[in-house]
């Protein structure tokens, strides 16, 4: 079959994820694929998730935490945001031509959208669209969102990252103004939008049939699952970091480094005042080791009868904190 269609019945952005590698190595010469996730955070490739993410309030409500495979930066999804994937042959393939497909589609729906010069799609100045690409040894993959109706009012609950201060060589998110397509067309829907990119692709490139097809439940999605949804592989992925702080206890002042590598504190560097020296080989004798996570240091710190400790312990967990 030349084209294809491929409508994602589930909400797992991780197995919709999965999903799309699979179609990658399909033989169609084009390929429109469209997903609809619940509420998540998908980081790019090189993000640290630490820097991009408030990791602890994503787990308290329940937002999941997702790492795809093309670069880019951090973006919230949830059901009012349409996700659509291109796929085509990597000699043929262009973003150039995505993007006219993606910007026709909208117009047939009274929208008047423009692309922007860092890939994104704008409707009266504000971003409906974020994309990202990814290329194989056969492939060209562009995938974008397309926001119709999320709730941008909990967008920065999760993308605004902690007070910790961290110093990496990670890609950053640049932050941009957005916007919902419904706010040029107060009638919209997913399915409208749907509707709309599935004509522009037949027209562009012919008949395809539409199929829909559940990746949670699909084999060839769930083995590569582990790669986009996978918590401590994510965490495992991430870059290597310092987080620091200077703050002056009752005991003393201390200018705290911690290194954090595959998820992980390695090493830490610590100056202090303190009359009690033996507190820098006390407090690496019980981080390093500990995965950099909320829930792991606040295990050492229940366990900590050292006055001092407890007090660095405290003050790194108050640092993790919105």
């Amino acid at each position: 079959m030349k084209n294809a269609i491929y409508l994602a019945k589930s909400h797992d952005c991780a197995a919709n994820l999965a999903g799309e590698a699979y179609l990658m190595s399909l033989p169609h010469e084009h390929v429109l694929y469209l997903w609809v996730n619940d509420p998540c955070i998908v980081i790019g490739r090189y993000q640290n998730p630490f820097n991009e993410c408030n990791l602890q309030r994503m787990d308290d409500e329940g937002v999941q935490l997702v790492r795809r495979q093309s670069g880019g930066g951090a973006v919230y999804h949830d059901q009012g945001n349409l996700c659509f994937t291109l796929i085509g042959d990597k000699e043929q393939s262009s973003k150039e031509e995505n993007f006219a497909l993606i910007i026709k589609a909208l117009a047939t729906l009274s929208l008047d959208c423009e692309l922007s010069g860092r890939n994104d799609i704008l409707l009266n100045g504000k971003k409906i669209s974020g994309n990202a690409f990814q290329t194989t040894a056969t492939k060209f993959c562009h995938h974008g969102t397309l926001l119709i109706s999320s709730d941008l009012s909990v967008m920065g609950n999760y993308l605004t990252p902690s007070s910790t201060k961290l110093a990496s060589k990670a890609v950053k998110s640049v932050a941009s103004r957005v916007g919902n397509l419904k706010e040029g067309n107060q009638e919209i829907t997913n399915e409208m939008v749907q509707d709309a990119l599935i004509e522009a692709f037949k027209e562009m490139y012919g008949e395809a049939e539409v199929q829909e097809i559940d990746f949670t439940t699909f084999p060839a999605a769930q083995q590569n699952y582990h790669r986009f949804g996978d918590r401590s592989q994510i965490l495992k992925e991430t870059p290597q970091f310092t987080h620091s702080f200077t703050h002056r206890f009752p005991w003393g002042e201390a200018d705290f480094r911690i290194l954090v590598e595959q998820g992980v504190i390695r090493d830490i560097l610590m100056f202090t005042d303190s009359l009690d020296t033996s507190i820098v080989s006390r407090i690496k004798a019980i981080l390093i080791g500990v995965p950099y996570e909320r829930h792991a240091i606040e295990a050492v710190l229940n366990k900590s009868e050292q006055g001092d400790c407890t007090d660095l312990l405290t003050y790194l967990l108050d640092s993790f904190s919105s």
